[in-house]
């Protein structure tokens, strides 16, 4: 599944000034029934001026994993890359975690 849909919305994320999201399509072949592109913006906004640990970096790409990421009560798992050279965020998968890790006992 190659394509991607891009999205305009200013975030900062490692103090970087981002201002275009692409989201890739591959979430949808496991999880299309919780995750749609609206709710992975929605997710995304969430990190607006958070510090990320970089998982990551090869080639200019800083890849990120942030979990949980929570809306509507639901803890999320985002994958994320930067690429040094441009000003975007790229979503390499998304999809809901169980909720049991994340509550609190």
């Amino acid at each position: 599944m190659d394509t991607r849909n891009e999205y305009q919305l200013k975030i900062t994320i490692n103090g970087r000034k981002l201002n275009r999201v692409i989201i890739d399509q591959h979430y949808k072949t496991k999880h299309s029934a919780t995750v749609d592109d609206r709710k992975i913006l929605e997710l995304v906004k969430t990190l607006n001026n958070e510090i990320l640990p970089i998982d990551r970096e090869e080639d200019g790409y800083q890849y990120f994993r942030v979990e949980p990421v929570i809306i509507d009560k639901s803890p999320h798992r985002l994958v994320l890359v930067i690429y040094i050279h441009d000003d975007f965020l790229g979503v390499i998968n998304a999809f809901r975690v169980k909720r049991r890790k994340y509550e609190k006992k």
